[in-house]
């Protein structure tokens, strides 16, 4: 994400990639106003003889959005809203916007609050160039990229290796090349992580060096053959020396640190009126919400005070392995500097 300060307030955005459509979601609230240049029909009657004719031409729009929605099965995010202001006639009507990558989007705040200034920041110092995990055995291939809002599976393929339609299909250079084919045709600017159980996938790794280049390719073992393969290493010393810290093995690392604590009954803390109290004290080290919460009057007001006592606050979200998990908690756990 690219952020140009504007006149009186605005702030211009330019959507570099999926992530940032992600973190736009979560800054938009109810005291946003979005500024938009859209294709609009216009409508015109020559006279009470002919039909309508109508054309779309390209009208700067300010609305003041009423839903957000997150697409990322169409590359894009929705807005629905209302117009306040634009062409004559078109005030108060009702308007979507979309907005995709490489697009450029004018954003104005009745407040900016720490939670929308947090994930301007993070999405401004995110790299953009997401890894590409291929869980695979001898039978399946899933190809899913790492993104800050969870994990994103782009294909999926068999080797023919079982099954009665496959009996005696099975060729390991023919699988090799199909999934070569397949990882060719996905839209990535990451390493690539091959992982899953026995050699299948280290046979790939050797495959893969010899037959392609300006790849970072890595074989990473895992014991499981599906999507969680990758939330199984994704905190392992030899994926962070891939691909960083990313988002997701902070989000994990995180949630495992406050089960321990829960299991231990020790520097950890759930359920909004609890970690309200501790966020008075200064206790709170570091706070996870759920995206669909944090805009709540009661957790902006958590949120502020963690802010201001210098803890962290994650914004996780809900689509994502471990939001799932915070959903069970009350969409809000902390993690403490000190038991009070």
């Amino acid at each position: 994400m690219k952020l140009r300060q504007n006149e009186e307030g605005w702030r211009e955005i330019l959507i570099e990639n999926l992530d940032d459509l992600w973190y736009l979601k979560n800054i938009i609230d109810s005291g946003t106003v979005i500024r938009k240049t859209v294709l609009r029909r216009e409508e015109k009657s020559e006279d009470m003889e002919r039909s309508k004719e109508t054309s779309r031409k390209p009208v700067t729009l300010e609305i003041r959005p009423e839903e957000v929605y997150f697409q990322p099965f169409t590359d894009r995010l929705r807005i629905q809203g209302i117009i306040t202001k634009g062409p004559e006639g078109t005030l108060g009507q009702h308007q979507s916007l979309y907005i995709s990558e490489g697009e450029n989007v004018e954003i104005l705040k009745d407040k900016w609050d720490r939670s929308s200034e947090n994930l301007i920041r993070d999405a401004m110092l995110k790299a953009s160039n997401n890894a590409l995990f291929i869980v695979m055995d001898d039978e399946t291939a899933i190809f899913c990229i790492l993104r800050d809002y969870g994990l994103q599976t782009q294909a999926k393929i068999y080797s023919g290796k079982s099954g009665k339609e496959y009996a005696g299909n099975y060729s390991r250079k023919n699988y090799f090349e199909e999934i070569l084919r397949t990882l060719n045709s996905i839209k990535f600017a990451g390493p690539v992580v091959i992982t899953g159980p026995g050699f299948e996938g280290e046979m790939f790794e050797k495959f893969l060096k010899e037959n392609s280049s300006g790849m970072k390719i890595n074989f990473v073992p895992s014991t499981r053959e599906d999507e969680n393969a990758v939330f199984e290493i994704i905190n392992t010393e030899a994926v962070r020396k891939i691909i960083g810290d990313s988002r997701s093995a902070r989000e994990r690392k995180y949630m495992e640190q406050f089960m321990e604590g829960l299991a231990r009954n020790s520097m950890v803390a759930y359920g909004r009126e609890e970690i309200l109290r501790l966020s008075s004290t200064g206790a709170i080290d570091k706070l996870l919400v759920l995206e669909d919460s944090f805009r709540n009057e009661d957790f902006q007001k958590i949120i502020e005070n963690v802010s201001l006592s210098g803890g962290e606050v994650i914004i996780m979200s809900s689509d994502g392995e471990y939001g799932k998990t915070l959903k069970n908690f009350g969409n809000i756990v902390a993690l403490l500097r000190y038991n009070a």
